[in-house]
């Protein structure tokens, strides 16, 4: 047993030093895998022995020669494991990522991956958040405490942090999926540093199919999000504008066949365009984090918040009112309620914490 997880070993040195050749993504290196029978081989081939690799370009040869003349395995491989990095190989991979269409060949890993068998929610959003949006990520996100979560996301500004920041904070399981290396010298982006400390202190993980010292570039967010799909058996989109890299994480999750779902807001905001149009082709409309619940199967004691029934007549009806975010004049026509009624209700609301007032606009955090 202890020669296999030596030979195993031995394995992993090659697949990260074949890693490094920039030409080779994941189908790349799954055929050189496939044609060589391991990495160990592939390593030691002749590198005219590539030109017999079908779809292989000529010019990822001479990478290939250069990374062979530069790279020691076995030193990289120490090097990774001196900094607590661990690597997982194709067939180490969680079931739900290793039957995607182009699962990474090599995972890099700082922390510890949770269990699969508990329930992986992918939250993404855009960068240009709202009030609305990092409120209501924040709190619906908290709410699924306790309900055996884990929140994968991309580490990004915005919405992916305040996803990661609110797992931490309500001692949820989170999983950072980078769009670069994972060492703190290129790890995207910089001012996240420290809340990617915190994601591994409270038992979470950063990951990344990319080289431990890999710059992220143009190409590499998109394809990250394919794994932040694969990882997840629901995708929950809280903010996108109609062009917003949060949609390609969508449409991977539409063509791994997850859940996809989507926060409504305002059609007159821009960051509501893209989940608004999600809701219109079929995304699950998340209000709340029953409806998150519902969508894994989990039963819930109550449709709503216990803490409703602790609400005043006045205070249930503009609740109810405010099923996505308003302006407060158009509330109060909406209700038929006069200022003197819907003033101090909406100040006693936003004191208990259950709306927000941003820019005169009135939403629900609960």
């Amino acid at each position: 047993m202890q020669y296999h997880y030596r030979m195993y070993d031995e394995e992993k040195q090659f697949a990260n030093a074949i890693n490094h050749v920039p030409e080779f993504g994941p189908k790349t290196l799954a055929r050189i895998r496939n044609h060589f029978g391991s990495y160990k081989n592939a390593w030691e081939a002749e590198v005219r022995e590539f030109l017999r690799i079908p779809q292989l370009e000529k010019k990822a040869l001479f990478s290939l020669e250069k990374i062979k003349e530069e790279k020691d395995p076995e030193k990289e491989y120490k090097n990774l494991e001196n900094e607590g990095i661990s690597l997982i190989l194709h067939d180490e991979l969680p079931n739900m990522l290793k039957e995607t269409p182009a699962p990474p060949e090599v995972l890099y890993v700082r922390g510890q991956m949770p269990k699969e068998d508990l329930n992986f929610l992918g939250v993404v959003g855009t960068r240009r958040y709202s009030t609305y949006g990092k409120e209501a990520c924040s709190r619906i996100v908290g709410d699924l405490a306790g309900r055996n979560f884990v929140i994968v996301s991309g580490l990004a500004k915005g919405i992916d942090s305040f996803s990661h920041e609110a797992a931490i904070r309500h001692k949820i399981k989170t999983v950072a999926v980078l769009g670069s290396g994972i060492s703190p010298k290129v790890l995207f982006p910089k001012e996240n540093k420290k809340l990617a400390d915190k994601i591994v202190a409270d038992g979470g993980a950063i990951i990344s199919e990319y080289p431990y010292e890999m710059k992220a570039n143009i190409n590499t967010f998109p394809q990250r999000n394919r794994i932040i799909a694969g990882l997840s058996r629901a995708v929950w989109i809280v903010e996108a504008r109609e062009k917003s890299g949060a949609l390609i994480t969508a449409r991977y999750a539409l063509d791994f066949n997850r859940e996809v779902l989507a926060l409504p807001g305002s059609i007159f905001s821009e960051n509501a365009k893209g989940t608004n149009k999600l809701i219109k082709e079929g995304a699950a409309a998340i209000t709340s984090s029953i409806d998150i619940l519902n969508v894994f199967g989990i039963e819930s004691n109550d449709s709503i918040p216990k803490s409703y029934e602790e609400f005043s007549d006045i205070e249930k009806k503009i609740l109810d009112g405010i099923s996505e975010p308003i302006l407060k004049d158009d509330l109060m026509r909406k209700l038929g309620l006069s200022p003197s009624e819907i003033i101090p209700t909406l100040s006693l609301l936003e004191i208990k914490g259950v709306i927000k007032d941003s820019g005169g606009e009135i939403f629900k955090v609960i």
